[in-house]
């Protein structure tokens, strides 16, 4: 496509020219953005980003005589739209700044709920309006997104100094086209996490957030456990036996409820003062049906209890919670149903403890407990 030319329309056969042409075009308006800066910092550098958003689109306009694209093509979009400016249906330029002297900042978020549907190419335009000069630098959108990082909602980290090789996207191993148009955009990333965490054997837990409740009226306010309605507090329980049964082992171990602490806090905002509480309170168990036993560990009536939940929970599990077996608790999946292969490991901790718990959920007995845990 020859400069003089003027983009009218795109069909496929276009589309390398296109590229082509907006690339230089990007090139030019950085070129200007830096230019202009030079000559009267002041212009630039307390400019806030909606105020960077009008004052790139008139100088994208200024430019476009010098390119096959069209001055009256270039519009801001209203409405909080992605991309924030349009060049033509095709290609689009988002804009982001920083008042720090840096090339990093947050971007937008990874669900692109708002995105322009005929967008394809799209450029990021940085402010680094720090330091004592402001400087502007044009990339293509996906070379400069580093991480993901949650706010409120999942958004990438922008890193406008990032060499191709390190984008979120080849530490995925997709591409921003793939991940952006895959309807599990969201389970991917929170996996990658979680497999990134395991491999580098850190406790860490991969965001709450799901592509189920994204975008809900989820709260997003952290709440203490003891006010939660008692429904919401069994569930809870529930999912908190599947997932981690490495709490249910009466053995002492400092680090045995982590995970619970930490998925309880990062998935569903609930803090649990003492999460030892939440398997051994009560004392131990003394008495069976009235007759006496050797002390046994609170836990295994915390099983005895769940225990019918747990199994109906399983029998018949939400896509979430198969979501969180795969990632927290893969065992489950093993040969055998979910149940079973939950209940192996309890009584693999039972058996240890010389506990009839199979004979004691079939049961139900009345338990009998001490005041001393």
């Amino acid at each position: 496509m020859r400069t003089n030319e003027k983009i009218i329309s795109i069909n496929k056969r276009d589309i390398n020219s296109v590229n082509e042409a907006f690339a230089e075009f990007m090139r030019l308006s950085e070129n200007e953005f830096n230019d202009r800066s030079k000559k009267d910092p002041k212009l630039y550098k307390g400019l806030s980003p909606s105020k960077l958003e009008e004052v790139t689109r008139d100088l994208l306009k200024d430019v476009a005589p010098l390119t096959p694209f069209k001055p009256e093509d270039i519009t801001l979009v209203a409405g909080h739209r992605f991309p924030d400016i349009m060049a033509t249906d095709y290609c689009g330029v988002e804009v982001k700044s920083t008042k720090d002297d840096k090339w990093t900042s947050i971007g937008s978020s990874i669900v692109e709920s708002t995105r322009n549907i005929t967008v394809e190419n799209i450029y990021m335009l940085f402010g680094k309006l720090g330091g004592s000069q402001p400087e502007f630098r044009l990339r293509p959108y996906q070379d400069c997104l580093s991480e993901i990082a949650v706010t409120h909602s999942p958004r990438y980290l922008i890193n406008m100094e990032l060499a191709k090789n390190e984008t979120i996207f080849c530490k995925m191993g997709t591409t921003y086209d793939e991940l952006r148009k895959s309807p599990e955009a969201i389970d991917k990333v929170r996996r990658y996490y979680r497999n990134k965490a395991r491999e580098e054997n850190k406790l860490e837990m991969p965001w709450w957030i799901t592509a189920d409740n994204i975008e809900t009226t989820q709260s997003f306010n952290i709440t203490l456990w003891n006010t939660l309605p008692e429904i919401v507090r069994d569930d809870l329980q529930i999912k908190c036996m599947i997932l981690f049964p490495e709490a249910l082992n009466p053995a002492r171990c400092q680090t045995k409820y982590n995970q619970t602490t930490l998925w309880l806090c990062s998935y569903n905002q609930v803090i649990v003062p003492n999460i030892r509480d939440f398997y051994s309170a009560g004392g131990q168990i003394t008495h069976v049906n009235g007759i006496a036993i050797k002390p046994a560990p609170q836990v295994f009536a915390r099983i005895v209890k769940y225990a019918g939940g747990i199994k109906k929970t399983l029998n018949d599990p939400t896509k979430e919670l198969m979501m969180l077996i795969q990632d927290y608790n893969p065992q489950l999946l093993d040969n055998g149903n979910l149940y079973d292969n939950w209940l192996k490991i309890c009584l693999q901790y039972a058996e240890k403890e010389k506990i009839p718990l199979e004979e004691w959920i079939k049961e139900k007995p009345i338990f009998t407990f001490s005041n001393n845990k």
